[in-house]
């Protein structure tokens, strides 16, 4: 009889496979130096492959990213100026990185995704100049990287493959494909011919708004892939997004390593992938491997690529999307359900390496072993339609530094950033990606939300809270989730997953900067002179109001201020605080006379000893368990604090990363990010003392005139893509008046007040962050 305490065995990851060094005649390795023709996230990936497997990598980088996280990272970097130089984005400039690799001598290029990753004439150019292209041929990449040819060709040399109903002409005129939309019937999906990731995307329901959407799509497809074309298709309500990843080599072999499901999607990019598919049966995940192994065998396809399915779950038929020619941002899940090193079979197959010879692939399939999760941690906010955020990431500490190892689970960071990264308006939102495995579903799902939890990313606004509402939802336990899921359950989804009353937890812990710096203080009491004068002291002892006390803001609340009163060190009232309110009349009022009415009222609230006694006290203990500065070494270095807090005897982990005290401007505060794992992701505070925060009340004036302020101001730097009202016509509340783009997404910029359109920007200006866009007047 087994004991009870046995337990049955824990399926383990597969070991990585390691494909041999190919050499030349001469006995050297055919790749011995690689450039990399990308930034960020990608280009930190394909660095940890090549120092693997003995390869020096070099990258190129602008000058927004000198201080980047890759260009320290690889072996050698080489600067190429300005992003947006007199001959546009070096990213983009082919003659340029072939030159730079040459120069530099590169035995290889390996691009990435984005940018160049897909463009033939790019791969043509390093292949005449006599290095290898770490991706598919010219050829290949011609016909299959684009949507129309690509499915244009296999109507003709494949018609078996499965189409969506669609259209894919030259004809782009707005008479054919509105004649072609109402052929296929509504709802219809157009897309961008040329590329992917979501851009030149628009669902159209009604026939009355296709104009409309396709002049978006067509405008931004002309934007990100120099091309305006745009193909139609059918859009299936009820399907899943499901992919496979297919391998080839120089010899004909192409493999299926198996699939991937990236239904979960914002704005049709994808922000939660898993693999294998939960819903997939293993026949049809054999049938679409075959179907993919077809595509790239036709073409003779070589290194990575990607065939893209829609799955239409009330019939279980599968349709070809297209073909992503390059490495796809969500690789690692496959890596670590397949045991592969993707970026090295890239090199090896390059290299003129034969799949055959690894004895790897069954029947063309690789062994699919457990389940993989990967999220993607943007810089976005989700409750502002996923408007983008940028700054400076004050601190950032992976869960893997945080959590104990896990016996049956595995994390994985592909990031891009540390502490001080700069995320910037000029890139993509992509800050990191999170990857766990584990030998169920469900175990990766609690595994992926616990390492979402305790991950430490402070200083930019992003989606971490809404990714683990994603994966806690009980539709997401249901393998029979589809693309519809974020759009149908948005509301819950912005909403906090742990903390259900989220904003009275924020204005709980609302004692902790206040708390720290009191700690911090006292540590360092000894050694100053009058070390017995406790902070803020004020030499009236029967002033009621001379009480030990800090003023906290919470910026997310819409600036709720509370008051922190200490009745010794482990005993505080938290008391809600609301600045005097100033009508019409008084927006002229003198600063100095709006000083005295804000400070007397908050003077009076200390000295109502009555109605102060009335708030419960709440014990509280803090415990400093580590402390470092910032990377930063001058002044203006931020604190980063590991904390243990209890309030009211419940006990809670903190990281803190704190600002500077700012003590030199008159009416400054100390910025404070709490990130509570408990709570998922950071609070912002901002603390302040009595005096600065009285000195604050002199810009009151200035923030009431802008709260009633009717002309709506650039957030972020910014381009304006068009104008869609004309001098004097009449806005309406939440009208649309103008696009924008930054960061590669485009925004409506809504009219928050009735009256006559002036624009201050016309089509194509740049914006700098904070000029007014349009005025209503």
């Amino acid at each position: 009889m087994a004991s009870r305490n046995s337990r049955s065995p824990v399926l383990e990851r597969l070991p990585v496979l390691q494909c041999p060094q190919l050499r030349n005649n001469n006995g050297d390795p055919v790749i011995r130096r690689v450039l990399i023709a990308n930034r960020g996230e990608i280009a930190c990936r394909v660095i940890e492959t090549c120092r693997r497997i003995g390869i020096i990598s070099m990258v190129v980088f602008t000058d927004p990213d000198e201080g980047a996280l890759y260009v320290k990272q690889a072996d050698q970097a080489i600067p190429l100026g300005a992003i947006a130089g007199p001959d546009g984005n070096p990213h983009l400039n082919i003659g340029l990185l072939v030159k730079t690799a040459l120069d530099y001598q590169a035995d290889a290029i390996h691009p990435g995704y984005g940018y160049l990753s897909e463009n033939s004439d790019f791969a043509e150019a390093i292949q005449k100049s006599g290095m290898l292209f770490l991706g598919p041929s010219p050829e290949s990449m011609a016909v299959l990287g684009n949507k129309r040819s690509a499915k244009d060709y296999l109507l003709q040399h494949a018609p078996e493959v499965p189409l969506i109903p669609g259209y894919n002409g030259s004809d782009q005129g707005i008479e054919r494909l509105l004649k072609e939309a109402d052929r296929i019937e509504y709802p219809v999906l157009i897309k961008a011919s040329a590329g992917g990731g979501g851009k030149g995307m628009r669902i159209v329901h009604d026939r009355n708004k296709f104009a409309d959407e396709l002049a978006r799509a067509q405008s931004e497809a002309e934007r990100s892939f120099g091309s305006s074309d745009c193909i139609i298709e059918k859009y299936i309500e009820r399907s899943k997004h499901i992919e496979i990843q297919i391998l080839g080599d120089t010899s004909g072999q192409v493999v299926s390593l198996l699939d991937r499901e990236c239904s979960i999607q914002r704005r049709h990019q994808k922000v939660i992938e898993e693999a294998p598919s939960p819903w997939l049966s293993n026949e049809l995940r054999k049938a679409m491997s075959k179907t993919a192994i077809q595509i790239g065998k036709l073409l003779g396809y070589v290194s990575a690529g990607t065939v893209e399915f829609i799955v239409d779950i009330d019939t279980s038929r599968y349709y070809f999307l297209e073909v992503n020619t390059r490495i796809q941002v969500e690789h690692p899940i496959t890596e670590e359900t397949t045991g592969t090193d993707i970026v090295a079979l890239q090199v090896y197959v390059a290299s003129g390496g034969s799949l055959d010879v690894l004895e790897y692939f069954q029947d063309g399939l690789a062994p699919q072993v457990g389940h993989a999760i990967e999220c993607r941690l943007c810089a976005e906010d989700p409750s502002r339609d996923f408007y983008p955020d940028l700054g400076t990431i004050q601190r950032w500490t992976p869960a893997s530094e945080i959590m104990p190892k896990s016996r049956d689970a595995y994390s994985r960071f592909d990031s891009g950033i540390e502490t001080g990264s700069q995320v910037s308006v000029y890139f993509d939102s992509l800050m990191a990606k999170i990857i766990v495995w584990a030998p169920t579903r469900s175990l990766a799902v609690t595994h992926m939300a616990k390492v979402m939890a305790h991950t430490v990313c402070i200083g930019v606004r992003s989606n971490q809270s809404f990714l683990q509402s994603c994966l806690l939802h009980e539709k997401f336990q249901d393998p029979e989730y589809t693309t519809s899921f974020i759009p149908n359950l948005m509301i819950t989804l912005v909403q906090n997953p742990y903390i259900k009353r989220g904003e009275e937890f924020q204005n709980l812990l609302s004692f902790i900067p206040s708390m720290l710096q009191r700690k911090k203080t006292a540590s360092t009491s000894s050694r100053r002179p009058f070390a017995k004068i406790p902070p803020s002291f004020k030499n009236q002892k029967m002033d009621a109001a001379n009480v030990p006390a800090g003023i906290v803001r919470i910026p997310a609340l819409h600036d709720k201020t509370h008051l922190v009163l200490w009745e010794g060190e482990q005993s505080v009232r938290i008391i809600p605080h609301t600045e005097p309110e100033n009508n019409d009349a008084e927006t002229d009022m003198k600063p100095s006379v709006i000083l005295a009415r804000g400070y007397n009222v908050l003077s009076s609230k200390f000295r109502d000893v009555s109605s102060l006694q009335k708030v419960h006290p709440h014990a509280v203990t803090m415990d400093i368990l580590s402390s470092k500065r910032s990377t930063r070494k001058d002044s203006n270095a931020w604190i980063l604090d590991d904390l243990s807090v209890t309030i009211d005897h419940k006990r809670y982990a903190a990281f803190t990363a704190c600002g500077p005290q700012g003590a030199s401007e008159a009416g400054s505060y100390q910025e404070v990010f709490v990130h509570i794992p408990a709570f998922g992701t950071y609070i912002k505070y901002h603390h302040f003392s009595r005096l600065s925060y009285g000195e604050s009340l002199r810009g009151s004036a200035k923030m009431a005139a802008a709260a009633v302020d009717k002309s709506p101001k650039a957030t972020m730097p910014c381009r304006v893509l068009s104008v869609l009202k004309e001098e004097g016509d009449m806005l309406k509340i939440g009208e649309i008046a103008m696009v924008v783009e930054s960061m590669k997404m485009e925004m409506n910029i809504l009219a928050t007040a009735e009256g006559k359109f002036a624009a201050k920007f016309q089509k194509g200006d740049a914006v700098e962050e904070g000029q007014v866009l349009f005025t209503v007047n």
